[in-house]
């Protein structure tokens, strides 16, 4: 099958890592696989043999000039590489899916990756696709009752991760090196690490975490909170760790292309958001042996089942997040336990290879017209 990915940009997100990881299954699995975006750093994760092309997706209006750009700068590639699907990521990308759509007669699947207002414009051009997949079941249940997509043309095809890639066991002396590559000591004296990769916005719980780690600090000395990703928080949540005296204990970090390095030395991975479609960075921990932390968003809260694949927290309560991560820190007995489990839960449930397969089977349902629209 020949495949168009279509997304906004390839920036580290989990959008952007999204497509990647599909886009290289897609490919190992026989098929030709091309991914349009305005382009990012994440273009070098692409397996050889993946086409790119470079389009003016960089905007976040679904009336941009550049939309109407994009479709039909892609009409000779979707023609000349004879492509049998075209698979959109974003509200902007599926837009110009949409117009392509038109444009060539081909159809259409667009992934939608979290929560949306339902306003005006949004309601009145959905831009469905042929077939809409969402990436976790509270999205799959936004789309149906919110939105009010028929369910004959939504399907739940969970996200992915590469297993082998976050499977990979540290030894003791590799974790003391990248702590010392990160400016952690000599990777020796540091105490516990607690950790969380995540866009730097309000709705991730940043500031929650950061006041508990206040109290975790309290009774951990040597703890070590590591913020990694980018955002338009960062200045006001460095500001707030050093209002609490934290300067030194609370570090961030940018984007990173090797989240497993920085998983592989975290004692707890926390997660405290308030809205997720689908907690990525949640799997690779859980694959990596490192037991998470987190509130119920994204379909969590019954897969974590507090106390066996990991431990439950609240969102807006420092108290509660500082209690729960404490409790891993203190019973050893039952970070190993979580650790096995969610490892073994996580290889078994959320591969890459499963993704791809389903997601190939929502494109043949597509293309045979099967199911409503």
């Amino acid at each position: 099958m020949n495949i168009l990915l279509i997304t906004t940009h390839m920036r580290m997100g989990g959008v952007g890592v999204y497509t990647v990881t599909l886009a290289n299954r897609l490919q190992k699995a026989g098929n030709r696989v091309f991914v349009a975006s305005s382009g990012g750093g994440l273009d070098e994760r692409l397996s050889q043999g993946v086409g790119r092309i470079t389009v003016p997706l960089d905007t976040k209006s679904v009336l941009s000039p550049k939309v109407f750009a994009a479709a039909l700068g892609l009409t000779g590639a979707v023609k000349k590489e004879k492509i049998d699907i075209i698979h959109a990521q974003t509200r902007v990308s599926q837009a110009a899916a949409h117009l392509l759509s038109a444009m060539t007669g081909v159809p259409y699947v667009a992934t939608w990756h979290g929560f949306f207002r339902a306003h005006f414009l949004r309601r009145l051009f959905p831009f469905w696709g042929r077939k809409t997949i969402a990436i976790s079941k509270p999205v799959y249940d936004n789309l149906r009752d919110v939105f009010r997509r028929n369910e004959g043309g939504l399907r739940l095809v969970l996200n992915g991760v590469e297993t082998d890639r976050f499977s990979r066991v540290y030894s003791p002396e590799e974790k003391k090196e990248i702590k010392k590559k990160f400016g952690l000591g000599d990777g020796m004296g540091c105490g516990p690490i607690i950790g969380i990769i995540s866009r730097l916005s309000a709705e991730k719980g940043h500031a929650m975490l950061i006041d508990a780690f206040r109290k975790i600090s309290g009774r951990f000395p040597g703890a070590q909170l590591l913020i990694i990703g980018e955002g338009r928080l960062e200045s006001d949540l460095k500001k707030r760790a050093e209002g609490y005296g934290l300067g030194s204990s609370v570090r961030f970090f940018g984007n990173t292309l090797n989240a497993d390095e920085f998983l592989a030395i975290m004692d707890v991975f926390a997660r405290p958001g308030l809205q997720e479609g689908f907690g990525l960075a949640i799997v690779e921990a859980m694959l990596m042996g490192v037991p998470v932390a987190s509130t119920g968003v994204g379909g969590f809260r019954e897969m974590l089942n507090d106390g066996e694949l990991g431990v439950l927290i609240e969102a807006c309560d420092p108290d509660h997040i500082s209690a729960a991560i404490c409790r891993v820190l203190d019973d050893k007995e039952l970070a190993q336990r979580i650790k096995i489990s969610a490892k073994r839960y996580a290889a078994s449930n959320f591969s890459a290879e499963r993704m791809a397969r389903q997601t190939l089977e929502v494109y043949r349902e597509a293309l045979d017209g099967t199911g409503k629209k």
